[in-house]
């Protein structure tokens, strides 16, 4: 009787967030994919036939299959950035002491996720537009003769969805080297490991759950993103979170809009899938 009512009392608190998932996430993907089945009369509007002429469209059309490439693309090389520039910082902060300068820092990575990502990018927008702090410091000191056109780059894409993201691969990255016992990188140096060779044994590969954590969460973020991408890059930039967008906004064609976009969460889905088994198979040639 007590398992029974245990069982039942755990029910009741899963049971709100189960029925709050199924309202505000299942219910409308199912309508999402019934719309990307539907094809479209000469107005745009569904029809109520069934037909695979939007994905269709998603694969055979350069406007649709190019982006979706060129998202794999930025949020591969996304990835790589904020792995490379939050390392180091995570290295940092777990190799500071606790006290006031840790939580500084931790202030400090933690600080832009406490600002609305419209704000940041506009943050962007202003220091690369032709009046901004960039350009008026490459005109000013002789560098440029006239204002460049870093705003609406897909260099400026990149860096900007590279800073939105940062914080969280640097949260994972923190916490993996933060969790490695200190002892295991004394014990190495007392064995005649130098600094390097004790990274590169010790501490990356037990930092690499972290590292795939960083992977899984930033990755899937870069690929679906598009305030970021439509307020520095223009809404010209050839990513798939653009072209759905547009399609909804500008050609009002539902249907192949929620067609790419549910192409777009299967690619992210199996590319996270395909990291995961990626770092398992490492952890069990490495680990046994």
């Amino acid at each position: 009787m007590g398992a029974a009512r245990g069982r039942l009392f755990g029910v009741g608190f899963v049971l709100p967030a189960a029925v709050f998932l199924v309202l505000v996430f299942l219910v409308p993907l199912v309508r999402v994919l019934s719309l990307s089945l539907h094809p479209v009369d000469g107005a745009g509007n569904p029809l109520p036939e069934f037909s695979l002429v939007q994905y269709q469209r998603v694969f055979t059309e350069s406007f649709f299959s190019q982006a979706l490439v060129s998202s794999f693309q930025t949020s591969l090389l996304v990835t790589a950035l904020c792995l490379a520039l939050g390392y180091p910082v995570a290295y940092a902060l777990s190799r500071v002491p606790g006290g006031a300068l840790r939580t500084l820092m931790f202030v400090i990575v933690l600080s832009p996720l406490l600002t609305s990502v419209v704000v940041r990018s506009y943050g962007w927008v202003v220091l690369l537009s032709a009046n901004g702090v960039v350009n008026r410091f490459l005109v000013g000191t002789g560098i440029a003769d006239q204002p460049l056109p870093l705003l609406t780059s897909y260099t400026a894409v990149v860096v900007s969805v590279t800073h939105v993201l940062l914080p969280f691969a640097i949260i994972p990255l923190t916490t993996a080297l933060g969790g490695i016992d200190p002892h295991l990188r004394r014990a190495s140096q007392s064995l005649g490991a130098g600094p390097a060779r004790t990274f590169g044994r010790v501490t990356l590969p037990l930092s690499l759950p972290g590292v795939a954590a960083a992977c899984m969460v930033v990755f899937p973020l870069s690929m679906g993103i598009y305030i970021t991408p439509l307020l520095v890059g223009g809404a010209n930039q050839p990513l798939a979170g653009l072209r759905v967008y547009s399609q909804i906004t500008s050609v009002y064609d539902y249907p192949v809009a929620a067609a790419l976009s549910l192409t777009l969460l299967v690619l992210t889905l199996v590319c996270v899938a395909a990291m995961g088994a990626g770092f398992r198979f490492w952890e069990r040639r490495n680990h046994g």
